[in-house]
């Protein structure tokens, strides 16, 4: 499985001045630092809950022969069901096999198309996040944010245990 990430958030989920404020900085101190910093603080947030912060396009390249263990691809019956990474799901843009757009349904952060699918190379472009706007994402996950700045900041340990909660799991 491939997952490349195709349109990066429009906007992070903290300003430049809610980190400087929140840091204790100057006004004008290390700006573009700071806006790298921020990125960064989002992106390792995203990678330790598995979900997207701020809207995002993804795509999603699978190659058989799938594993049967697989938490993200399953059979099951007349259904090829599958688990789409770094959720909230927004929007499915195109499912694909070899140029061929195919039909189907979606519950929560799932795919279900026709088990026909099974052994086919499958791309599915999507959309995922809270939302568009900072309004949408839920105030744990932007004070995690400016959290993983100030320990990025400061050369600490992170140590944002206050994100069990939104940590996408997998059963096998």
């Amino acid at each position: 499985m491939q997952l490349l990430l195709k349109t990066p958030p429009s906007q992070e989920p903290v300003t430049l001045e809610e980190v400087k404020s929140y840091l204790r900085l100057p006004s004008d101190q290390e700006e573009s630092f700071l806006k790298n910093l921020i990125a960064t603080a989002r992106a390792y947030v995203e990678r330790m809950i598995g979900r997207s912060l701020l809207k995002q396009k993804w795509l999603m390249h699978i190659k058989p022969p799938y594993p049967s263990s697989s938490p993200l691809v399953k059979w099951e019956g007349k259904t090829l069901e599958i688990d789409l990474p770094y959720p909230p799901l927004l929007e499915i843009e195109s499912i694909k096999t070899n140029q061929k757009e195919h039909p189907f349904t979606v519950a929560e952060n799932k795919v279900r198309l026709s088990s026909l699918l099974w052994d086919k190379e499958i791309s599915i472009i999507y959309w995922a996040g809270y939302g568009e706007t900072v309004d949408a994402l839920p105030p744990d996950l932007k004070m995690a944010v400016l959290m993983a700045a100030r320990f990025f900041y400061d050369d600490q340990k992170v140590d944002l245990s206050m994100l069990r909660p939104f940590k996408v799991l997998h059963l096998i």
